[in-house]
């Protein structure tokens, strides 16, 4: 074993060229623990100068990240080693430092989606959704987790790419269709919310999504299909306010079968003036066999 007193002697010379010299060209001495011992003694430039000397390449990256501080040499270091792990450490501190689309980069390049939580944070918190969508497609192939294919067809939602979220919705997956068409809808994303609320015959979240796309008559063919009171009542209200009143009509004969709704019907019309529409409506009611008695006595 080369005598760790002769290493510290070359360290203290006053060129340190010359003590490289020196022990690079010793065989009988452990590369790594006289590293290790220069790191110890706060010899930095030196461990790194001996890790990558003799390809210990992962520990030669931390000393640039966690000793050094140079994520721009380390990243310089890595394109010459191009090793996946050196790639992956680059990476998380990458990410630390707030560098999402260096390390969004540096994690494809090592094919490493096991960090793949902290990357989906930091990426959404400062909406950088065209750099995520590149590394949840590499991170899918490596892993067949809800949570990654979920964020994958979120994030096609943000990025505006529909064709692809449906391509890939249309295919076996394990994401969750259902809450991500939930985030959409209160985010806006109107249209891709559709999109997968259709997926799933959700026709009552289908039904409030067309609504707010204006889509009216797609939207009372939904209530339709998911026949459910409270959905009725809130396309009912959007068709009023957008004064379709057809088809609030359509929708309000399946209110006024229901005494506990009448009122609030009732208002809605008179509250906006549409007193005609509301007859209209209550006078349309009369034939349906299950209208409420009070359905005639205000007819009448």
């Amino acid at each position: 074993m080369f005598p760790l007193c002769l290493f510290f002697c070359c360290c203290c010379c006053c060129c340190s060229q010359r003590w490289e010299t020196f022990y690079f060209k010793q065989d009988n001495f452990d590369a790594p623990d006289i590293a290790n011992i220069a790191i110890s003694s706060e010899l930095y430039e030196e461990a790194f100068t001996i890790f990558k000397k003799y390809d210990v390449n992962v520990r030669a990256v931390e000393v640039l990240l966690d000793y050094i501080g140079s994520i721009d040499r380390a990243y310089e270091f890595a394109e010459r080693s191009n090793e996946p792990e050196v790639w992956s450490k680059l990476a998380k501190a990458q990410l630390k430092n707030s560098m999402i689309k260096e390390a969004i980069d540096s994690y494809i390049k090592a094919a490493d989606p096991t960090n793949f939580s902290e990357v989906i944070s930091g990426a959404e918190s400062l909406n950088k959704y065209e750099d995520l969508v590149k590394y949840l497609q590499m991170a899918r192939q490596h892993s067949r987790e809800p949570y990654i294919e979920s964020e994958l067809v979120f994030a096609f939602a943000k990025t505006d790419r529909l064709s692809d979220l449906e391509e890939f919705i249309n295919v076996p997956n394990v994401a969750q269709i259902q809450t991500v068409g939930d985030r959409c809808y209160d985010d806006g994303l109107y249209e891709a919310a559709k999109i997968l609320f259709n997926n799933i015959s959700n026709y009552a979240r289908l039904a409030s999504v067309l609504v707010k796309l204006k889509e009216y008559q797609a939207a009372v063919d939904a209530a339709r299909k998911a026949n459910s009171t409270k959905i009725w009542k809130e396309v009912n209200f959007l068709c009023v306010e957008a004064k379709e009143f057809r088809l609030a009509q359509i929708c309000g004969l399946h209110i006024v079968i229901h005494a506990d709704e009448l009122e609030g019907l009732i208002n809605l019309y008179e509250g906006k003036g549409y007193f005609d529409e509301l007859m209209q409506l209550l006078e349309a009611g009369l034939g349906l066999e299950r209208a409420h008695m009070y359905v005639f006595y205000l007819v009448i």
